[in-house]
């Protein structure tokens, strides 16, 4: 780490382990002592959260399947709230996790901005779209009030970028892949994982996919619905494994590469690139060692030769 500049360093490559980015507005929707303005012609209106979020009192639609939809997710979700659990990445017993406290986030157009980058560069794997590419109406709707982050991750994972990018032109294991390491901010366990959600993909659709894991309790007690997903693997915490830290890295590589662009690259010790990163890692008992950067490597090199080359010292009386 000497190696790389400060600025460098602060720049990018502390932020994948940096503190989580938080935003709440809901949490003053529905006031009448708050206003919001929309338009010069529109006048103003309060948040209405109830609307544009589907809860366990939303009414369901025509095409709304019995078992398994987002209503039965958010019940279920809702009962495990009211037990009041710790929200966020469980780490060995520390004074602050032996109780339950209720945390106010900020709502501020500054914060609004941090939570909307970090969101654009965590659902869409660093792959950042053009100004027309971008979900607008899903940013107004989280700066008005009416979605949580949670809601906004959702729509930016069901966005046509999305698909278009990580569904439509990989294969399912790798869109398996990402879509784990987007949403959940971890690699999948193993291929036993894999194939039960390349079933759910054939059974029940792109889109139900993404409700399962944002909708998950696993999603609820790591990130809760006002923090954006970070990758929470690069650490030890609770539940973690050693295999999980190799697949992170495997699926990451560095701070400035974009997830659309790592299966496109010729990677070193295989001579065919395969779309999948995580293929041979989770099939057998032998992972792929973490792949260091050539450059990386190269000043790792240096430095280490300028170490060894020291002028021996006279100790001659």
């Amino acid at each position: 780490m000497s190696s790389i500049p400060v600025d460098a360093l602060h720049f990018g490559g502390l932020r994948m382990t940096e503190s989580r980015v938080s935003y709440d507005k809901t949490r003053i929707s529905g006031s009448t002592n708050v206003s919001y303005i929309l338009h010069s012609k529109g006048g103003c209106m309060p948040g209405q959260q109830e609307i544009f979020t589907t809860n366990s009192r939303s009414a369901p639609g025509t095409n709304t399947p019995v078992k398994g939809n987002t209503i039965t997710f958010a019940f279920v979700r809702e009962r495990h709230i009211e037990k009041k659990p710790i929200i966020g990445v469980k780490f060995p017993k520390r004074n602050l996790d032996g109780f339950t406290y209720q945390e106010y986030l900020p709502h501020d157009d500054d914060t609004l901005d941090i939570a909307i980058k970090a969101s654009y560069r965590q659902v869409f794997g660093n792959f950042f779209p053009m100004e027309s590419e971008r979900s607008i109406e899903s940013e107004r709707h989280l700066r008005n009030g009416d979605i949580t982050i949670r809601e906004f991750i959702r729509q930016l994972a069901k966005s046509p970028f999305y698909r278009s990018n990580y569904f439509d032109k990989v294969n399912q294991q790798r869109f398996i892949e990402l879509s784990f390491k987007h949403l959940l901010g971890r690699p999948p366990l193993n291929q036993k994982e894999i194939i039960k959600h390349v079933e759910m993909i054939h059974q029940e659709g792109f889109e139900y996919h993404i409700n399962y894991l944002i909708d998950s309790l696993e999603y609820e007690e790591a990130f809760g619905a006002f923090t954006v997903p970070f990758q929470r693997c690069w650490n030890s915490p609770c539940g973690s494994t050693t295999s999980s830290f190799v697949n992170t890295a495997a699926l990451t590589r560095s701070f400035a590469t974009s997830d659309n662009a790592i299966d496109k690259q010729k990677i070193p010790s295989r001579e065919v690139v395969c779309a999948s990163q995580l293929l041979h890692n989770l099939t057998s008992n032998q992972p792929y060692p973490i792949v260091i950067p050539h450059n990386t490597q190269r000043l790792a090199l240096k430095e280490k030769q300028s170490e060894q080359i020291i002028e021996p010292k006279d100790f001659s009386v």
